[in-house]
């Protein structure tokens, strides 16, 4: 039976391929449908001829238009150096390029010697402080008529005494200007007139002066302040309240005043000894000025108020930099609790 559907097979297949023609039928690909795309036309604004838009024709016109560039003729102005009348002498002390030295320097001389040309030429001398224990810097505080008057103002008292820095191992003394601590002092109530005869005072009284070269702009002295965000001459700090008599008394009783100076409003300035350890500070950043101590207090209408130290230490080294304000950050605090223990 096999065999016989074997044989039917072959037979089919065999009479298949000796046919003369294959037809063999392919199925046909469908078609796609076709998509119609309409593209939108350009839509014209109709614009009036003042407008501010413009058409492309404009645009495309103007792009493609050869184009001038105008420069202005403004310059930026040039930093500006005030310069001196070329006619006028400037001397020894006085604003120079708008600038003044915070100093006046001169030869050593005995201290007798100086407290002598200082009485001869009309100032009183109220004491003289060994800044350090063997005495070879000294601090010499004096004052006269002229600046009391000036200092009779409320907050201004701390301008009555002016200092001198006697210094035996460098030899040479260091006088504070006038010019520069009365406009750093005294700021609106500056008076001219008056800082400049006291500097001519001393430099006919002493001859032989020069400038520091610790020098600082004349017009931002009555903002002074060491750096942005520290304390100007207004930020004071008030140690105490209590009457004026009591303040003083206390003062007087803790033994620290080394001077006293009465002022004509009522008010009294003293200069206290700070302890040995806080007045190590004028070894670190120099003894070329230390003539800032005794450090000044001001005993008005019931306070006892002093200089922010921050800004009383920066005023009086003027090129003090940071690195050096930075070995003495604890002082500032330190003097704050020497004078205050004064009070209590």
């Amino acid at each position: 039976m096999k065999k016989n559907i074997l044989s039917i097979t072959l037979l089919s297949l065999f009479t298949l391929l000796s046919a003369e023609t294959l037809h063999i039928k392919i199925p046909t690909v469908p078609e796609v449908p076709k998509v119609t795309v309409k593209v939108p036309e350009a839509i014209v604004l109709d614009v009036e001829k003042n407008s501010a838009y413009k058409t492309n024709e404009e645009i495309l016109e103007e792009a493609t238009r050869e184009k001038v560039i105008h420069f202005s003729n403004h310059v930026a102005p040039k930093s500006q150096i005030i310069k001196d009348d070329p006619k006028k002498v400037v001397l020894v002390g006085e604003v120079k390029d708008g600038r003044v030295c915070a100093y006046l320097h001169a030869p050593l001389l005995p201290l007798s010697d100086i407290e002598k040309i200082l009485q001869k030429a009309g100032f009183d001398v109220l004491q003289t402080f060994k800044i350090d224990k063997k005495g070879t810097v000294s601090s010499l505080i004096f004052t006269n008529a002229d600046i009391l008057k000036l200092a009779a103002h409320k907050d201004r008292g701390f301008i009555s005494t002016l200092r001198i820095t006697i210094d035996t191992k460098d030899k040479l003394i260091s006088i504070t200007n006038p010019v520069y601590i009365m406009s750093a002092f005294l700021q609106d109530a500056y008076d001219e007139k008056i800082a400049l005869k006291t500097l001519a005072s001393l430099r006919s009284a002493f001859g032989n002066l020069s400038n520091s070269d610790e020098k600082f702009k004349f017009t931002m002295l009555p903002h002074y302040q060491f750096m942005q965000g520290m304390p100007k001459y207004q930020d004071m700090q008030t140690i105490s309240k209590l009457s004026s008599e009591k303040l003083l008394a206390n003062a007087r009783k803790s033994k620290k005043i080394v001077y006293e100076q009465k002022l004509s409003n009522g008010a009294t300035l003293i200069g206290v000894k700070l302890s040995k350890r806080t007045s190590k500070f004028i070894k670190k950043i120099g003894y070329q000025n230390a003539g800032l101590l005794p450090y000044p207090v001001l005993i008005e209408e019931g306070e006892a108020k002093i200089l922010d130290p921050k800004y009383y230490i920066a005023v009086m080294y003027p090129t003090l930099k940071m690195s050096q304000f930075m070995t003495i950050a604890t002082v500032p605090g330190a003097i704050n609790k020497d004078i205050d223990r004064i009070f209590r």
